[in-house]
């Protein structure tokens, strides 16, 4: 057994060796093409469609979405419905590989199949159907039921404590008041003091975890209900912004963005970008 230790050793070195060394990537996102309809300062995409105006802009990510800003006007002589749930986004891949003898240069944009052949980094197939949007109503419920569960969990008394606490008390009381006390029993009062303190730690350590996560909960459902793009009816003339979440998927060249544009799914192009750091 030992001799396959320090078999195995070397390659594991070297395994961490090669992790280490490997290059990291920024990923960013812009139109594949200019699709802007009025001069802007922001790169965009838009599209027109029954008289109704969309323009869509990358945001930034986080660690499950790719989020976009949505900006709809309503043209028409109706009144049109937007749906966030419509929103949906097909990964496209570009064809890549690592040139032999060559090293990505910092600064450089390479393709998602060199950027993960870099880094060593898993390849997943491509999904066998186009990523829906974040669908902001459920996911605002279950983050304000955890929540308030958590709320509910970090304020809850903690019975067992209050009882470890009392008796500890108690014995140390009733120690005082004879005046004297056995070797045992001066230790079995020690080791019930240790035991309630160890308890209170742990107790308020948990308490401040319920506590926390309570507040991240909660500060995640006042964020999706200030910002994101919520199901509205637009009247003639009116407007509306918010954000739209897509499920994230780093090994990808190419976003085909599906937005729903009057009563048609217009399909805006990104690019992923992969620039090494």
């Amino acid at each position: 057994m030992t001799t396959r230790y320090f078999l195995r050793l070397p390659a594991l070195l070297l395994a961490f060796a090669a992790s280490s060394c490997a290059p990291t990537y920024t990923l960013g996102v812009q139109p594949a093409e200019s699709y802007t309809l009025r001069p802007s300062t922001r790169e965009a995409a838009e599209a027109m469609a029954d008289s109704v105006a969309l323009r869509l802009n990358f945001l930034g990510y986080e660690p499950d979405y790719v989020i976009f800003n949505a900006e709809y006007r309503n043209d028409s002589r109706s009144p049109v419905e937007v749906v966030p749930t419509a929103f949906a986004w097909a990964p496209l891949r570009a064809d890549g590989a690592v040139p032999p003898g060559q090293r990505v240069q910092r600064g450089q944009r390479v393709p998602a199949a060199v950027a993960a052949a870099t880094q060593h980094a898993p390849w997943p197939a491509l999904p066998p159907a186009p990523l829906p949007a974040l669908d902001p109503e459920p996911a605002i419920g279950a983050l304000e039921h955890g929540a308030g569960r958590e709320a509910a969990k970090a304020s809850r008394p903690d019975w067992a404590g209050i009882a470890l606490f009392a008796v500890s008390v108690g014995m140390d009381v009733a120690s005082s008041a004879r005046g004297y006390e056995t070797r045992s029993q001066a230790q079995t009062r020690a080791l019930v003091g240790q035991a309630a303190v160890a308890y209170s730690v742990i107790a308020n350590a948990r308490r401040v975890h319920h506590a926390t996560t309570a507040d991240a909960l909660a500060r995640r459902a006042a964020l999706l209900r200030q910002y994101a793009l919520r199901r509205v009816v637009l009247q003639p003339g009116e407007q509306v912004r918010g954000y739209v979440f897509l499920p994230r998927f780093d090994q990808a060249d190419g976003l085909d963005v599906l937005a729903p544009v009057g009563r048609q799914q217009v399909g805006l192009r990104f690019v992923q970008l992969h620039q090494r750091r």
